[in-house]
């Protein structure tokens, strides 16, 4: 009988991947002292701030989802709306940080998409790296 695949309880991966995003906006803070007017590092780090509050309001809103189903025994098409209701929200919060973003002069448009999609990047690497180490070592133990 085949067990399911260990998904990382995704309090762990939210907090990974603020760690990582953080720790890649903060090496990015020195090109912005060596060049403090350099639009693409302060549009880069503008996006990763909104990009970690974005996976915020996404793993709040999939606690909420848990927490219906299996309080309200919700069916799945109570579920789908209840996730479309939040996406909407953090759709439009991306949207009027790149308006915002080109609108203003001294964040470059470029560097906030980047920063938007690396929270985005590093959870979807992160969890795949943990998948193929666990299925490696697992792969390394039945073959003894």
């Amino acid at each position: 009988m085949t067990e399911p695949t260990p998904i990382r309880d995704i309090d762990l991966q939210y907090a990974r991947t603020t760690r990582i995003t953080a720790l890649i906006a903060v090496l990015t803070l020195p090109g912005l002292l060596i060049n403090p007017g350099d639009t693409l590092i302060l549009g880069f780090i503008v996006g990763s701030v909104v990009g970690i509050i974005n996976c915020y309001f996404l793993v709040k809103r999939m606690r909420m989802l848990v927490e219906l189903i299996m309080q309200k025994n919700a069916d799945q098409k109570q579920a789908k709306m209840f996730m479309r209701s939040g996406f909407y929200p953090r759709l439009g919060m991306i949207i009027a940080v790149i308006y915002f973003a080109s609108k203003i002069d001294f964040i470059d448009i470029y560097g906030v998409g980047a920063g938007l999609l690396i929270p985005t990047l590093i959870t979807v690497v992160d969890a795949n790296v943990a998948l193929y180490k666990y299925f490696a070592a697992r792969n390394a133990v039945d073959k003894i």
